[in-house]
């Protein structure tokens, strides 16, 4: 069975990343290091590069799209979507914020790939106690990035205005995919706009990252 959908939004987004790498390419590269403090020492362990990294959660959710339009992944595109792109966007998310500790933003990470293993749980008719303990370990790297916004406001280095608003951005996107997800819990099958919601915190954080972060 194909789902045109699927293979429209598929092709969508591989247009958006071509796109967006192009104008990636030809702006100034954007480095975000990563630190890790042993002790009174802090050792400068990795560089990502962040034009580049901003283009995998779109890349991610395309391929997840494509397929789910063969037939494939019939019931958990969208977990497979958003279990793939989602932590990918908190990590870029947090470092941007100016998260710089290896163990912080390993904790960011796997604190959004587990919300997303605990909705892979949830079956149709069933308690929605799986996508609750979603929302709640979800909320766990959004504290991280709020936490380190604060301080960093308050020691007068926090983030620009550009981090500032793609961080409430990718964060509405981000509430708007969770919302999506449980009120359509009991469906059996996945939906194109299952696909889209999961593609949209990381196809906003790329474009605006591309055209707006120095």
């Amino acid at each position: 069975m194909t789902r045109p959908g699927s293979a429209v939004l598929a092709a969508a987004l591989l247009v958006v990343v071509v796109v967006l790498g192009v104008a990636a390419v030809l702006r100034d590269p954007l480095e975000l290091p990563v630190v890790a403090h042993l002790g009174a020492a802090s050792v400068r362990i990795a560089a990502v590069q962040g034009a580049a990294a901003v283009l995998v959660p779109p890349l991610l959710v395309a391929v997840a799209a494509g397929l789910h339009a063969t037939g494939r992944l019939d019931r958990s595109a969208a977990v497979w979507a958003s279990g793939a792109a989602a932590p990918i966007v908190l990590f870029l998310v947090a470092r941007l914020n100016g998260v710089l500790d290896a163990m912080a933003l390993v904790l960011v990470y796997a604190s959004s790939a587990g919300g997303v293993l605990l909705r892979s749980l949830h079956r149709p008719d069933g308690r929605p106690a799986a996508l609750r303990w979603w929302s709640v370990l979800g909320v766990v790297p959004w504290g991280v990035v709020a936490f380190t916004q604060i301080g960093a406001g308050l020691a007068g280095t926090g983030p620009g205005p550009a981090v500032r608003v793609l961080t409430l951005v990718v964060l509405a996107a981000s509430i708007a995919e969770f919302v999506l997800a449980y009120r359509r819990r009991d469906r059996p099958g996945v939906a194109t706009s299952d696909l889209v919601a999961a593609a949209a915190p990381g196809v906003l954080l790329a474009a605006l990252v591309v055209a707006l972060v120095r």
